[in-house]
C-alpha cells in the first residue's frame, strides 16, 4: 500500500476523496490506469481546469471507483465549492 504521502489529496476535490476512498492507488497509478496524463489528472482535481473525458477515460474512471450509477459520479472533479457560512464557521 501506498504512504500517505504518495497518496496524499490534492485541494478538496470530490474525484481525490473517492481515489483516496475506493482505491489504493497513487494519483499517478491512477490517472495511468484511466488513459489520462498525470499533469491533466492534476489540473483536473485543483480546479485549475475542467474535465473533458473520453468515453473510454471515463468507464475507466467508473470501473476504478466501483461507480455503478451515471447519478454516482460528482458534477465537478476540481475542488468542493464552499459557501460563504461555511468559510465563517471555521
Amino acid at each position: 500500500m501506498a504512504s500517505k504521502k504518495e497518496r496524499r489529496q490534492e485541494g478538496d476535490s470530490v474525484l481525490e476523496s473517492l481515489r483516496l476512498e475506493r482505491t489504493t492507488l497513487t494519483q499517478d497509478e491512477f490517472a495511468v490506469a484511466c488513459g489520462i496524463p498525470r499533469t491533466t489528472y492534476q489540473r483536473w482535481v485543483s480546479g485549475k481546469t475542467s474535465a473533458k473525458l473520453t468515453l473510454p477515460q471515463l468507464k475507466a474512471i467508473a470501473r476504478l471507483l466501483q461507480i455503478h450509477s451515471i447519478n454516482e459520479l460528482p458534477d465537478d472533479f476540481g475542488p468542493r465549492v464552499r459557501s460563504h457560512s461555511q468559510d465563517e464557521d471555521e
